[in-house]
């Protein structure tokens, strides 16, 4: 059965560094995730569906703050840290739900 997977249920909260402190900036946002060409009963499927859920995530966890330059090596990193998180839960968040729903 396929089964439309919309990423954008999840609530996405990510800190947004400023110079002075952290602020935090709530964003709401959806990617669907198309599965009707997926066999998700095999191994295959399994891991594009995986594949295609991450790629969403990647797109849903670049705000606008990252698509700057850093003004530091600890800046890149800290970036790279939050972007990395945000893909791993939105994606495992997003594939709970898909098998549940």
């Amino acid at each position: 059965m396929a089964h439309p997977l919309i990423a954008s249920a999840l609530l996405v909260f990510l800190a947004v560094p400023s110079a002075f402190g952290a602020d935090f900036q709530q964003v709401s946002q959806q990617v669907v995730v198309p599965t009707a060409d997926l066999d998700l009963h095999s191994a295959a499927g399994k891991t594009e569906l995986r594949a295609r859920v991450a790629m969403a995530a990647s797109t849903l966890c670049r705000p606008d703050w990252m698509t700057r330059s850093p003004d530091s090596e600890f800046a890149v990193r800290y970036n790279h840290e939050i972007y990395r998180a945000c893909v791993g839960r939105l994606t495992d968040r997003a594939l709970a739900r898909f098998r549940t729903g």
